[in-house]
């Protein structure tokens, strides 16, 4: 058994549920590859805000059991979730037969989420003295299931003719959230759980968080292994706050397994070192963070930036930037690199969310002499010194030359913040991808949230780029 449990570790962890092979068709739906992204409030319509997310839930949707992948799966990770859509899509997934996991970061109060946790941790109660019997009430069968009559059926203190528990509060679910499971990774009957890891999953304690945004399942309609790297949590700031990305990859098997590694690393919290954790996938390059006590010299960004020469087969160097947010002795030695490649030819542009004080009068000198392009995406739209809106995207879209490469066009993307943090403490996710058609999307997409931001520089007396609470 514990040597099964350790083939898993590394295999694709396909659920051991009792649904038929074939029982569902996968029908005429297919996830569109490539990047997708929203538009926030005021500007865009409700479904141009949700739009990425949607995305996310219409694959989702569309994960069942087939003969070919008969005990599918869907891991998520997430720092926020309070989407009813998002949940119902996910509990509808687990009651279909697909093994739903989902790892969370902060936030988990809200009615959605706890919905979530009750349907998928109901049955992740141990039975730590081996008599049959729970040890802590609420339990059910898997996806909140009532349990058969031989077993005492559902177990619920205050309704024992109910058929589901109903929705945990607040403090059942950080119980149930941060309950000690173990090494045992497919919890309960359902193979499904809701986690949230004591500060981040694999960097240390103290002020640190799971900042990672993936959706990765094994089959969505007629795709397979589905992969969606993304800015945006599942959540109303991701679709009203901000202007979010989202990349699709389709058919990789190898980045799929890939991902389901890290997720079960990240499950176990089995803590980070300082080597590079990466996997190259043709055109498509995954790495996870954090490294731990790792420093300017063998930062990822800085190496790949270091790669960056300002003269190619097409002119000089294009780098178009959009950074939420950009701080702290890494944002500054970041930038160091970036104004040095401006002044060496490369063509910088740059949109930012949110910019400590004494970096921005740094950038602002520099796009003052001519160095840069430089925008303000931060909007207060009613003017109570809350920004309502500004990019929350983590990307740069280069074309120029790359290394030995003269003639390279992509775009490396993610949810690491250029921040000291996302390097070395948080949980993080970047991608880059070598494409030309890729970097044309994320520049006229420059190009639309330039459109809507501004060179005001008047944040207001909050801190800089971040949204006021409700």
């Amino acid at each position: 058994m514990r040597r099964a449990v350790v083939l898993l570790a590394v295999l694709l962890p396909f659920t051991l549920l009792n649904v038929p092979a074939g029982a569902y068709a996968p029908g005429g739906y297919e996830p569109g590859g490539g990047a997708s992204f929203n538009v926030p409030e005021p500007w865009g319509s409700e479904g141009e805000n949700s739009s990425v997310i949607r995305k996310v839930e219409e694959a989702f949707n569309h994960v069942r059991p087939t003969a070919k992948d008969p005990r599918p799966v869907i891991l998520v990770t997430n720092y926020l979730f309070d989407r009813k859509k998002s949940a119902d899509a996910l509990i509808a997934a687990c009651r279909r037969g697909v093994s739903v996991r989902v790892i969370i970061d902060r936030d988990v109060v809200s009615r959605p989420f706890r919905k979530l946790v009750t349907m998928l941790n109901a049955d992740n109660v141990r039975d730590r003295d081996n008599n049959g019997i729970a040890d802590n009430d609420p339990r059910s069968g898997r996806c909140n299931r009532s349990l058969p009559d031989e077993t005492g059926g559902l177990r619920v203190q205050s309704d024992p003719d109910a058929t589901e528990i109903p929705v945990m509060s607040p403090r059942e679910v950080t119980r149930s959230i941060t309950e000690d499971y173990g090494a045992d990774v497919t919890w309960g009957k359902d193979r499904s759980y809701v986690l949230k890891c004591a500060a981040s999953c694999r960097g240390a304690g103290g002020e640190t968080n799971m900042h990672s945004k993936i959706y990765a399942m094994s089959n969505s309609g007629s795709a397979r292994w589905v992969t969606m790297t993304s800015s945006s949590n599942l959540n109303a700031g991701g679709a009203n706050k901000g202007w979010n990305d989202l990349v699709v990859m389709k058919n990789r098997p190898n980045t799929f397994a890939f991902l389901v590694k890290i997720h079960r690393l990240m499950t176990r919290q089995k803590k980070a070192g300082g080597k590079l954790v990466e996997f190259v996938d043709g055109p498509y390059t995954t790495r996870i963070f954090p490294m731990v006590g790792v420093g300017k010299d063998r930062d990822p960004l800085m190496v790949d930036l270091r790669k960056v020469k300002c003269t190619s087969s097409f002119g000089p160097t294009q780098l178009y930037i959009q950074q939420f947010w950009w701080n702290g002795h890494r944002g500054n030695y970041i930038w160091d690199r970036i104004r040095n490649m401006a002044q060496n030819g490369c063509k910088v542009h740059i949109i930012f969310g949110a910019v400590d004080s004494s970096l921005l009068s740094r950038m602002r000198a520099a796009r003052a002499s001519g160095l840069i392009e430089l925008w303000d995406s931060r909007i207060d739209t009613n003017q109570d010194s809350c920004v309502d809106t500004r990019t929350h995207m983590k990307n740069i879209a280069v074309r120029g030359t790359y290394g030995r490469d003269r003639r390279y066009s992509g775009v490396w993307t993610g949810t690491a913040n250029w921040a000291t943090g996302s390097l070395t403490k948080g949980d993080e996710i970047t991608l880059n991808v070598r494409s030309a058609s890729l970097y044309r999307e994320y520049v006229e997409r420059w190009q639309v949230v330039k459109n809507h931001s501004s060179l005001r520089w008047s944040p207001g007396p909050r801190e800089p780029g971040f949204v006021c609470p409700d």
